[in-house]
């Protein structure tokens, strides 16, 4: 296993979900009693969004968070009510009003992708992700950075994506520049299908965009048994 990482093992993606949720909102507890302030980033895809809505349940009866932001790594460029949307968990879920959630522009504003991303790269400007959770693509992508669509060397926070290999083809995703700004990374994977990503992560196999990830501080990847199988 490369160095600078910590892996943590759990039993099945139900584990890790429960797991994971109750240990990041411990951190932000105890961060917000200390600064004031919280930036974090939430992600999509089926384990994200597992993820997204147990932390939302968690917030919901977690009392005054006041200072605590949320942001989406990567949002489908879709309508604001589309069950499509990353952020569509924490429309839909969160009740604690001392939160500020921080969305990327949807169709319904009149904005082309590329003004989405750029009015989201400007609310991003001074700000810094104290955790960035991210998802595992089985091709070894993360937030909407696909092997073979990406741009390694983008360095704005938040860059459109219009020919996405996965549907829909637009979205606004973080760039690799900006995750690795962030204090921590997490990554979040489970099954089968993500052991040979995983394995690329614990590799730091630089062929696909989840190798690059490294974060300021800690980089952290959480696996289930069947996804560490390759491991």
């Amino acid at each position: 296993m490369r160095k600078n990482l910590e892996l943590t093992l759990f039993e099945d993606s139900a584990e890790l979900v429960v797991g994971a949720a109750n240990e990041v909102l411990s951190l932000i507890v105890r961060l917000l009693a200390d600064k004031k302030v919280f930036h974090i980033a939430l992600t999509g895809g089926p384990l994200g969004t597992e993820f997204a809505e147990k932390l939302v349940e968690l917030m919901n009866h977690a009392g005054d968070l006041n200072g605590l932001n949320i942001w989406f790594s990567d949002e489908r460029f879709d309508t604001a009510d589309s069950p499509l949307r990353n952020s569509r968990p924490v429309r839909d879920g969160l009740k604690n009003s001392s939160i500020t959630v921080h969305e990327v522009a949807s169709t319904d504003g009149g904005m082309n992708v590329y003004e989405a991303a750029h009015s989201y790269e400007t609310q991003l400007r001074g700000v810094k992700m104290d955790v960035c959770i991210l998802g595992l693509g089985f091709d070894g992508h993360v937030a909407s950075l696909f092997p073979a669509h990406w741009n390694s060397q983008a360095t704005d926070a938040a860059i459109a994506v219009a020919d996405s290999p996965k549907p829909p083809p637009e979205r606004v995703s973080f760039s690799m520049a900006f995750i690795n700004l962030s204090d921590q990374v997490w990554i979040i994977a489970s099954g089968k299908i993500k052991a040979a990503a995983a394995k690329a992560v614990l590799e730091a196999d630089k062929s696909v965009p989840a190798g690059h990830v490294q974060a300021v501080g800690l980089t952290r990847l959480f696996l289930d048994s069947e996804a560490f199988s390759n491991g």
